[in-house]
């Protein structure tokens, strides 16, 4: 998109409001505004970021991609338009948990290599947390035994779970009670250079880390993440949102979370980001030293989302990565026939069909006759119209409007208003857990025998 012009405004004085009571209460305020006017089809993009000095919370809120007489998308900004950066661990939590995740992966050489176990399309350097129950062999632990990690950041640690929960119902309107873990993992960045040098040791041959995370979507609803490196460690990383690349940030301003790549940067290391998991996001390149997150997905119960409002989002971006496919297959083979050809003012494919055995054949008088579309050749070029409106389809900006206008819509329209939310369920494990010896299991188990083996 074209930037035209550029407006921001300070709020010196701002607004008192306290907001309702919270396990996080807070206070209201102001700071700055980001505009952006664009020529495309969102007539304006605004992204505006709110900071409360009593809680040290900056709230960025995502532009609006939908156009304002669209009256069949909810309202904007919707809570999910809305990505908080606020404190989450004390200092001496954050060098505790830091020291513990950097034992375990030492132990276990964890930010060695990249894992696409867990995380099949986007492999990241990491370990699941649950992961770090069970050390190597030489470890004298048990499966019963949890971790030093587990113990720090569970019910008789740091109370992580509750804390984190606490945020996002605060942030996004969700009862902690309608909220689960999906994943939760410590994840490592490193830059390629170190003291402006690349790294050549034999050591460091056989790792096979990672600086930088493509843009994904998470498969949660909500996510986080904590970040557990000082800032003075590396250099570079954070988050990037896509909807975020056009906003320019005219000033270098050092307690700005937002900067002008489209990255949101914690200002210390304990603040967690918190934001919806269906952002168009990624991880910004380190370009030096090791950047170290606990990253979190966190499901969502069904009753507080509309039924169908995702399923319409992701068949629209699968469109998109349809146009996509088909224009680097199209653009793949033009590389191919000019190369054979030794013609490089080819600009059109000539496509082979590989189905046309399956067509149907046109018959007249009991003979094949070369009408119709079975008379089509090995070897078709397609007319240069419908290749111009499928170029104009997969063009990369305009399918990225569409993708952003798809998110839009998606962060207006999913979560349900408190009101039309299902009743909790408070069954759905089908009874409760006991208990039980061999002598009083007969009735439990239909059909099996009970009987005491001698």
């Amino acid at each position: 998109m074209f930037v035209e012009a550029f407006h921001a405004r300070h709020v010196n004085n701002g607004w008192n409001t306290l907001l309702p009571p919270s396990p996080f209460p807070i206070l209201r305020r102001a700071n700055s505004l980001f505009s952006v006017i664009t020529t495309e089809a969102v007539p304006s993009t605004t992204a505006s970021i709110e900071y409360i000095e009593e809680s040290k919370l900056h709230i960025v809120t995502l532009p609006p991609f939908v156009r304002t007489d669209d009256q069949n998308d909810g309202g904007y900004p919707s809570p999910l338009h809305q990505i908080h950066i606020r404190p989450l661990l004390t200092d001496e939590e954050t060098s505790e948990l830091l020291q513990l995740a950097r034992n375990h992966a030492t132990e276990n050489q964890s930010w060695d290599r990249q894992d696409s176990s867990r995380h099949a399309s986007y492999p990241t350097v990491d370990f699941a947390i649950e992961e770090s129950r069970l050390h190597n062999s030489l470890c004298v632990l048990t499966l019963r035994c949890q971790s030093e990690i587990l113990q720090y950041l569970g019910p008789s640690g740091i109370r992580f779970e509750e804390r984190v929960f606490c945020a996002l119902s605060d942030a996004y309107g969700v009862d902690v009670e309608d909220m689960s873990f999906l994943d939760l993992f410590c994840a490592s960045y490193e830059g390629k250079e170190s003291d402006g040098k690349s790294k050549s040791n034999d050591s460091d041959e056989d790792r096979n880390t990672m600086d930088r995370l493509a843009f994904h979507r998470d498969g949660s609803l909500l996510s986080f993440t904590v970040l557990l490196s000082p800032l003075n460690e590396f250099e570079g990383g954070g988050t990037i949102f896509d909807a975020f690349l056009d906003v320019v940030v005219p000033y270098d301003d050092a307690g700005s979370v937002l900067l002008s790549s489209g990255v949101i940067q914690p200002p210390q290391a304990g603040y967690v980001t918190l934001h919806s998991g269906k952002l168009l996001h990624g991880g910004h390149v380190v370009s030096k030293g090791q950047r170290i997150v606990l990253v979190g997905f966190v499901d969502v119960h069904e009753r507080n989302m509309r039924p169908g409002a995702l399923h319409n989002a992701t068949k629209e971006w699968g469109r998109n990565d349809v146009r996509a496919f088909w224009n680097e297959r199209r653009l793949s083979l033009v590389k191919q026939q000019q190369r054979r050809q030794q013609q490089e003012d080819i600009v059109q494919p000539l496509w082979k069909l590989k189905n046309s055995r399956y067509l149907p054949k046109d018959t007249k008088e009991g003979h094949i006759t070369n009408e119709g579309r079975s008379c089509i050749g090995q070897k078709i070029a397609i007319p240069l119209n419908i290749v111009q409106n499928f170029e104009s389809r997969a063009d990369m900006e305009k399918m990225r409007r569409r993708r952003l206008i798809t998110e839009d819509k998606l962060l207006r329209g999913i979560l349900l208003p408190r009101h039309e939310r299902g009743e909790k369920s408070t069954d759905e494990d089908g009874g409760e857990w006991m208990e039980v010896d061999f002598d009083n299991m007969n009735g439990l188990m239909l059909g099996w025998n009970t009987e005491k083996v001698e």
